[in-house]
């Protein structure tokens, strides 16, 4: 996976709710585990039904259930308020791989080593990873395309200093192990529910290989779109778990308070994205659940290994639960004049592919940040596996796009076209780019819009709508836009109107909090 959504599967390609842990510090008052509660104590009826197991009085490595001399409900003598020894981490982990074997029906094949890291070497790590500065300025075009950024934020800084400050744990296939995140200087700790994911993404690849390249995907949309199997999953056995243990049915290891562990509260190390790419981040965790509990409701845990055998490739099939008709968009590489030149090298050819997804948070944002009114700003969902609606008629019936980053000694510039399933979808589109556009004081220039604020939009926009596809041609000038795709030159953009009211920005601004306390790091090893 490429940088980009390499850090995606760290959020947000790797985010969870502080939600989760609200619960999985709630139970408990006592450090101490006795083990599993009482017969008569049951799961909710809304929990999904635990898959068939094997027969519990065959206790071996091969029964699901049972982990290296530990069942599911075995006691368990492991206090956290004093740091952890090694014998405590080894009972700790050992019981919950064989809670999370009984929750999802898979059987550990060998056992996962769980590492502690202080804040500090995590963030030393990070700081020392090469730094690749052609690809970081294609992406910055990609996410700029899209509006989910404007040139104001150093992406690649930024996001960065995000996952150096938030990450609390990850799962690596390369070296099939997890580690924690602990304070620097302080006593180790391990959150139940960030145990119980990532010991879910480790039984992922024992059971299917999470670096199979059908995991991976080349585009943005495709990483998204598997991502959000590989968290949804994650994230909703982690439900699963944590309603055990709040509704007594399983004795659980608690967490300690803020207090007892004394964790570090990190200054920020750099800039934090905005709410814009934390939410484009945090969609596999937001909407992967809910594709998750809808394949299981369809049928139950075979229908959720259908969907490892042929993983989603669009955010649109995790948001609606159906793989749309996708259009094979071609754009022509080779088609600027006077300089401009593209990135081979990078992506697919140079392009990328944005979604549904990504295509909804840049206009959410406009509409949230900018008051461009193209999607309501509530995007909270009501059920209880979707974290937030990726959905809106603007964005709805995306058929496929590509964007196309150029470069010009300095100057930046790219070709996005879209297709969409309908020519009113596609017009829905354009009306709310361009109404985005306006609520930045876009004026209209030679069939050209052009943004001459300083809030990082600053630009011209040729957006060209044309049957069941839309165009958006953007440079620094006019004439820019000319060169980079001469083919347009003097087609008027599309007017643009505006969608609709946009409340709530207010309801979502205590939301953000949500992306900061619980980041499960899946980090992936893919091709960059």
């Amino acid at each position: 996976m490429r940088t980009r959504l390499r850090t995606l599967l760290v959020v947000v390609l790797l985010v969870a709710s502080s939600a989760a842990t609200a619960n999985a510090t709630a139970a408990g008052a006592s450090g101490v585990d006795r083990g599993s509660a009482s017969a008569s104590a049951t799961a909710p009826a809304t929990d999904t039904p635990a898959p068939a197991q094997a027969d519990d009085a065959t206790d071996s490595n091969r029964s699901i259930g049972y982990v290296d001399g530990y069942r599911y409900d075995t006691a368990i003598d492991v206090d956290q308020s004093d740091g952890l020894s090694d014998a405590e981490i080894r009972a700790y982990v050992r019981r919950t791989m064989a809670r999370v074997e009984r929750l999802r029906g898979h059987d550990f094949e060998t056992p996962v080593p769980v590492n502690v890291m202080s804040r500090d070497a995590y963030r030393a790590n990070r700081s020392n990873a090469p730094t690749n500065a052609t690809y970081a300025r294609w992406n910055q075009q990609v996410w700029e395309a899209a509006l989910i950024v404007g040139d104001e934020t150093n992406l690649s800084s930024a996001t960065s200093s995000y996952y150096s400050n938030s990450v609390q744990g990850f799962y690596s296939p390369s070296d099939d192990a997890i580690e924690i995140i602990v304070p620097s200087g302080k006593r180790a700790y391990i959150d139940r529910a960030t145990l119980a994911h990532e010991l879910t993404h480790a039984l992922q690849d024992q059971t299917y290989d999470l670096g199979a390249a059908k995991y991976g995907g080349e585009t943005q949309d495709a990483q998204l779109a598997t991502s959000g199997l590989i968290e949804g999953e994650a994230r909703y056995v982690q439900r699963q778990y944590t309603r055990r243990c709040t509704n007594g049915t399983w004795r659980c290891v608690a967490t300690p308070s803020s207090d007892d562990s004394s964790s570090d509260s990190p200054a920020s190390t750099g800039p934090s994205p905005p709410q814009s790419l934390q939410y484009t981040l945090y969609f596999p965790y937001a909407s992967g659940p809910g594709y998750v509990n809808e394949l299981i409701e369809r049928g139950g845990w075979a229908a959720v290994d259908a969907a490892w055998r042929d993983p989603p490739t669009t955010t649109s099939e995790v948001i609606h639960g159906d793989a749309p008709a996708v259009t094979d968009v071609a754009v022509d590489r080779d088609a600027a004049t006077n300089g401009w030149r593209t990135y081979p090298s990078v992506g697919v050819n140079g392009t990328d592919t944005l979604g549904e997804a990504s295509i909804f948070m840049g206009l959410w944002w406009q509409s949230a940040r900018y008051d461009a009114g193209v999607v309501p700003t509530d995007i909270r969902a009501d059920d209880g596996y979707r974290t937030f609606r990726y959905a809106a008629p603007a964005s709805a019936g995306w058929a496929g796009d590509a964007v196309l980053p150029y470069r010009n000694g300095d100057a930046d510039g790219f070709v996005w076209k879209t297709a969409w399933e309908t020519e009113t979808d596609a017009g829905d589109f354009a009306a709310g780019y361009v109404a985005a556009l306006k609520a930045h004081g876009a004026t209209r220039e030679d069939g050209v819009w052009i943004v001459s604020g300083d809030d990082g939009y600053r630009g011209a926009y040729r957006v060209v709508h044309a049957n069941e596809t839309v165009t958006v041609v953007n440079g620094p000038d006019v004439a820019a836009v000319n060169d980079i795709r001469p083919s347009l030159a003097g087609s008027e953009s599309s007017p643009g109107t505006s969608g609709g009211s946009s409340p709530g920005f207010g309801l979502l601004a205590g939301a953000l909090a949500l992306l900061g306390a619980l980041v499960l790091l899946v980090a992936l090893t893919r091709r960059r």
